[in-house]
């Protein structure tokens, strides 16, 4: 069996990666300032305007929720928004089984990439509020693990690969920092339709970008791509402990993170002083600092890491993992303290900062090394369906997330966050398991 990975003789902007690898990065830039903008504004949307202007009844299927899960008004919101991140999570899973077995990479993210714009201009069409979601999200679930997987095949070495998902991720970062700022402050300063038509136009980008660079539809066969890789059948089976215990760990240290886009906002907002420089600036902003702080700490661990194993010997993926786990855990102590100095007054924006920084630097450890990790290398034919477990964990992160948030006004703020600081340690002491077993496995099998 074959699959078509179309590639355009394209240089990659002397980074010295592949062909191809920058006209996946610029589509991957554009896809995410469209769903990191929407995310931005989508509670704020929510609460602060469809919610209140419009009855549940006028709106498709938001009646229906509001009665099957007992919600209104800001909890009515937030399990809006936490189903949306909940199924953005789980859907992927099911698009790389689909990709793999019926449609192939290039075909998928140009389907996925045409559903999320249809769905992002559904949004400026109020009672379509659940079917534009539904649509972002089915589209994601098609477009992010075949785009993943397309990326990976360009790489014949692991070595090459692991440094080509470092600068996707900065990519994607760095469209995290642009989304945010460019449709979030459109979205509150502008008036909210006008956010949704500035996402709707980043994803026509996307698809454009896409669309012309892989206009030579070049067929090439998996074993052309990969010659020497092994079949499924020889792949090791042992290491399957680990590898769940991996996926706990990012579901649950990734559930402070998922508050980013729904409570914590709003506990922003209601609690501290948005002061910056003496300025007033939009919460929606917050969202655009921390993929800078993921930025920049992105660009200053690869250095990092480099100098270190100079002088220590090469870092395990795990190791890595487990080390951004600290940070995580400490990043959520810093909204506990926070929670715990609470109603006095207003609060400083330091706190925020203290915890994004912290939540960023870990996380910026965790999740490229839980793709390197999970994501499997050799083989090809299902490479968009077993990058899918790494998903897995943060649907578990969504679903848990969205639980809590919908409990936010009736929990103690200081109960609300110590539930997400147990989370986070019980995450890191997956990820240490994880490494015992990967270490136990890895002795066995020399």
């Amino acid at each position: 069996m074959t699959t078509a990975i179309p590639i355009r003789r394209i240089r990659s902007l002397r980074t010295g990666q592949p062909d191809g690898f920058a006209t996946i990065c610029f589509t991957k830039f554009w896809e995410r300032v469209a769903y990191y903008g929407l995310q931005a504004i989508l509670i704020l949307y929510l609460t602060e305007y469809l919610l209140v202007t419009r009855a549940p009844g006028e709106i498709w299927l938001v009646a229906f929720i509001s009665t099957l899960f007992d919600v209104q008004g800001q909890a009515l919101a937030s399990s809006i928004t936490g189903g949306f991140l909940t199924l953005i999570s789980i859907i992927p899973i099911v698009g790389g089984i689909i990709t793999d077995r019926f449609l192939g990479p290039a075909r998928a993210i140009l389907l996925g990439g045409s559903i999320m714009a249809i769905g992002h201009l559904a949004m400026a069409y109020e009672p379509a509020l659940i079917l534009a979601l539904a649509c972002i999200a089915l589209g994601i679930g098609l477009f992010r693990g075949a785009i993943a997987s397309q990326l990976g095949s360009l790489y014949d070495s692991e070595s090459r690969r692991v440094e080509g998902f470092q600068l996707y991720f900065l990519v994607v970062n760095l469209a995290g920092l642009t989304g945010p700022f460019l449709v979030g402050t459109i979205g509150e300063e502008a008036g909210w339709h006008w956010g949704f038509a500035a996402s709707a136009s980043a994803m026509a980008m996307a698809l454009a970008i896409y669309a012309f660079g892989y206009l030579d539809h070049t067929r090439i066969p998996h074993a052309q791509v990969r010659a020497n890789a092994p079949s499924a059948s020889a792949l090791p089976t042992r290491k399957w402990p680990s590898n769940l215990l991996l996926i706990a760990g990012v579901g649950l240290l990734a559930i402070p993170n998922f508050q980013l886009f729904n409570a914590y906002l709003l506990w922003v907002k209601k609690d501290f002083a948005l002061m910056a420089f003496g300025q007033l600036i939009p919460v929606s902003w917050l969202v655009g600092m921390d993929a800078a702080l993921s930025l920049c700490v992105l660009v200053a661990s690869v250095p990092a890491w480099r100098a270190l194993e100079r002088h220590i010997g090469p870092v395990s993926s795990l190791t890595r993992a487990s080390f951004g786990a600290l940070f995580v855990c400490a990043g959520t102590c810093m909204l506990l303290a926070a929670a715990l100095m609470s109603g006095g007054g207003k609060l400083t924006l330091l706190w925020c900062v203290a915890f994004q920084f912290l939540n960023a630097a870990g996380l910026a450890q965790i999740l490229p090394a839980a793709l390197a990790e999970l994501g499997s290398k050799d083989n090809v034919k299902g490479s968009a369906t077993s990058i899918s477990g790494y998903f897995l964990g943060l649907f578990f992160a969504g679903l848990v997330s969205t639980v809590l948030a919908a409990r936010f006004e009736v929990l103690p703020i200081t109960t609300f966050w110590s539930l997400h600081l147990g989370c986070a340690v019980a995450g890191a002491v997956m990820f240490l398991l994880a490494k015992k077993t990967a270490d136990h496995f890895a002795r066995t099998q020399e």
